[in-house]
């Protein structure tokens, strides 16, 4: 990751995926960084991420890192690591909680990022996340903890923390959005069109005014 100083937590999703874009199309070299943790989805969102950054063609992207902080013997039993139960469409957007999802994610990129030099890791949290590793005060309080253990500075950065998915949509209308992946359930690139990050998905392209690109097998109203 040699020559970068901003680094993106990316998910091959919606938001991850049109914060790459726009770090991109800054100038600005930019390291993407997916950690693996077990979940059902990952095979397919690596898939989506590695499509998503060859179709946007920018020699400011850097080679994809892809780390690993296995995560299934906490997870016991839990839908994201069997694939059974999976919050359904009409679900609240708290029943995709993920205990303890920033904090691993945080951990395993930052040290990469100490590592390397890199000074900023970006992530594409919304607004309407509800979740208390996605609050300021915890990112700050990361970022305390890990100059005290590292001596490094590292900047966490949440430019879509007023946003909601729809804004996010707008601003990445120009993107390949169809390249991303927003499914608990997928196979390749086609979502189930059941669960409720499904559900999440359509609307907010409604929500846009922007045609919806993705694929679903099928979609409840």
């Amino acid at each position: 990751m040699a020559c970068a100083s901003l680094a993106v937590l990316a998910s091959g999703g919606l938001d991850s995926a049109v914060l790459l874009g726009e770090s991109a199309l800054s100038g600005r070299p930019v390291a993407p960084i997916y950690v693996r943790a077990g979940l059902v989805w990952e095979r397919d969102e690596l898939l989506a991420l590695r499509r998503f950054v060859a179709a946007l063609g920018r020699p400011e992207v850097l080679p994809l890192r892809v780390l690993a902080l296995p995560m299934a013997d906490l997870l016991d039993g839990h839908w994201s690591v069997t694939g059974r139960a999976v919050p359904g469409w009409n679900a609240p957007l708290a029943s995709n909680y993920i205990p303890g999802r920033n904090l691993t994610l945080l951990a395993k990129a930052s040290l990469l990022c100490v590592q390397s030099g890199i000074t900023e890791l970006a992530m594409a949290q919304l607004k309407a996340n509800p979740f208390p590793d996605a609050r300021p005060r915890f990112l700050l309080a990361f970022e305390r903890a890990l100059l005290a253990a590292t001596g490094f500075h590292l900047r966490l950065l949440t430019p879509y923390r007023s946003l909601d998915k729809a804004a996010v949509i707008r601003r990445g209308r120009h993107l390949p959005l169809g390249l991303t992946l927003s499914c608990a359930r997928p196979r390749g690139l086609v979502h189930c069109g059941r669960c409720t990050k499904c559900a999440e998905r359509s609307q907010a392209f409604k929500n846009a005014g922007v045609a919806d690109p993705t694929r679903y097998r099928c979609r409840l109203p």
